[in-house]
């Protein structure tokens, strides 16, 4: 049982065997720890929110704390007693909690900290004045999966190219590509699409970006109210045949220098029809913008739909490619986030574990003044796991940051020579 804090001494404490990162902020969120306590519990409840996402809060920052079982142990060491209300954090209390918790009450410490970083106004710069106004507004929308245990009702149990079965957890992100901040973290219900996930959470006066995954016709006609649109989106589609719908109607437009140059092969106008889909087909006009690029080596053709009528065909391309920042995200998120598994059995559980690790996330935006990059978590990771301080990493991290810029300025300029070739 987890037990009301009579608190002993140092001496009858044990120290955790590694360095214990981010004490610092759970400092830095005192006043918000007292609000979760002050939630109402029933009659014989010991363990409480505060408690749970200072562990929670705690392990992210070492990646030695990746169960529920280190998470008991760690909660009755030294380092942990400093800034938990009660002696120990029982594995099997903490499961039953995770079934019981509302994620949602976490969610006022998540705007506090993003006022903050509003604050700070760490965007960063561009020539094209209206390519980062669209960016500031661009949130990119994809979904991955992270293992689970087979016991998880919710999960997704399917078969690999062995045949073998697998269980495993869909998490869905909604992630601000000028910030490179996750807006809306998703642990979806079961058997809901990721269409479905993102309709739920579309907010006006955005600009998503879509893999070729999550589109349908719903998805389409979310983004309006009557004909006129809430929010707009780029979305790759797969090319006509099947299940894909051709542009009908479609009206060719010109395309400028700046548009050859970003590999834009045609831009068209028309409206989608058809006859077999289970959804009511939007009569809204679209676009049809087909790209030329590469992958992984390879030329392929990107056939990008979208609603953004009034920007350059080159703009629309621009923007698409931004989406691989939220593929970095989940590289990220897997790899030193401690969501290689998953410790939780509850969708709310899950949930909470994610909205910790976002909190995590922002703190460290607004300690080190730097967004959020693959460059900032690699180097983190060397920190959690003992092989670098923070004080260390910071003159590393400078410089890698000022590399970048330096980069995004080169690329910038052969850009610009190239559009000004004659052709």
């Amino acid at each position: 049982m987890d037990m009301p804090r009579d608190k002993p001494t140092a001496d009858d404490l044990p120290r955790w065997p590694e360095p214990v990162l981010g004490g610092k902020y759970v400092r830095l969120l005192e006043k918000q720890l007292e609000q979760l306590r002050s939630e109402n519990a029933h009659g014989n409840q010991q363990l409480f929110l505060d408690d749970v996402f200072v562990a929670y809060l705690l392990a992210f920052f070492n990646p030695t704390i990746r169960s529920l079982r280190t998470i008991e142990d760690f909660s009755q060491t030294i380092q942990a007693q400093r800034h938990l209300s009660i002696r120990k954090i029982c594995k099997s209390t903490l499961s039953d909690f995770n079934h019981l918790v509302d994620p949602s009450r976490l969610e006022p410490i998540l705007s506090v900290l993003r006022s903050k970083l509003a604050r700070k106004g760490a965007q960063q710069p561009t020539k094209d004045a209206d390519l980062a106004q669209l960016l500031e507004r661009t949130v990119a929308v994809d979904g991955t999966f992270l293992p689970a245990a087979a016991d998880v009702a919710w999960a997704v149990c399917n078969k690999n190219n062995h045949g073998t079965r697998k269980h495993r957890a869909r998490v869905d992100v909604h992630l601000s590509v000028s910030s490179w901040l996750p807006e809306a973290v998703v642990i979806p219900a079961a058997k809901q699409s990721e269409a479905d996930s993102a309709i739920a959470h579309l907010q006006p006066g955005r600009l998503y970006l879509y893999d070729r995954g999550l589109m349908s016709f719903a998805l389409v006609a979310a983004h309006y109210q009557g004909d006129e649109p809430e929010s707009h989106f780029v979305a790759r589609y797969r090319l006509p045949g099947g299940n894909s719908p051709a542009l009908q109607d479609g009206e060719e437009c010109p395309l400028g220098d700046q548009d050859q140059a970003a590999g834009v092969q045609s831009d068209r106008r028309g409206f989608f029809v058809s006859s077999h889909s289970r959804h009511p087909v939007p009569a809204v006009e679209l676009r049809e913008v087909m790209v030329e690029c590469e992958e992984e080596g390879q030329p392929v053709t990107l056939r990008l739909i979208t609603n953004l009528l009034d920007v350059p065909a080159h703009t629309v391309a621009t923007l698409y490619r931004h989406r691989w920042q939220i593929e970095l995200f989940f590289r990220w998120l897997k790899s030193y986030a401690n969501f290689g598994h998953l410790i939780s059995h509850s969708r709310d559980g899950v949930q909470t574990h994610f909205y910790v690790t976002i909190i995590a996330v922002l703190l460290m935006y607004l300690h080190t003044g730097y967004r959020p990059s693959k460059y900032l978590f690699a180097l983190l990771g060397q920190v959690a796991a003992g092989a670098a301080s923070l004080e260390e990493i910071m003159p590393i991290l400078r410089e890698r940051e000022r590399q970048c810029e330096l980069a995004r300025q080169s690329a910038a300029r052969r850009r610009e020579k190239k559009q000004q070739r004659p052709r």
